[in-house]
C-alpha cells in the first residue's frame, strides 16, 4: 500500500457506496416497472444487444490472442488471455444450457 491510503475510511467508504448503489439500483428497478420499460419488448432488444457484444467479444479476444502469440510468444499474457476464453465460452455454454431449460 501507499503512504496516503487510509484503510478506515476504505472499509467505512466501501459498505456505504455498496448500500447507496443498492438502494438506487432498487429505486430505478421500481421506476421501470411502473412506467412498464420491462416487457416483452425491451426484453427482446437487450436480449439482442448482449448477442452482438457477445459476438464482438469473442471476435476481438481472438485478434488479441493472435496478437500476443505473433508478439509476445507463449508467456503470462498469452496465458491469461487463455483463461478468459475459457470463462467466456464456458459461460455462454452455461447460459445455452439454463436458456434450453427455460424454453
Amino acid at each position: 500500500m501507499y503512504e496516503g491510503f487510509e484503510i478506515w475510511s476504505f472499509l467505512v467508504g466501501l459498505p456505504l457506496a455498496i448500500v447507496i448503489a443498492t438502494i438506487l439500483t432498487f429505486y430505478a428497478w421500481r421506476k421501470g416497472k411502473k412506467q412498464s420499460l420491462y416487457d416483452e419488448r425491451y426484453t427482446k432488444i437487450h436480449q439482442h444487444a448482449r448477442s452482438i457484444s457477445w459476438f464482438v467479444t469473442t471476435a476481438s479476444i481472438l485478434i488479441l490472442w493472435g496478437i500476443i502469440i505473433i508478439f509476445e510468444g507463449p508467456g503470462l499474457t498469452f496465458f491469461l488471455i487463455s483463461g478468459m476464453w475459457v470463462v467466456h465460452i464456458s459461460s455462454y455454454a452455461i447460459g445455452a444450457i439454463i436458456a434450453t431449460r427455460k424454453n
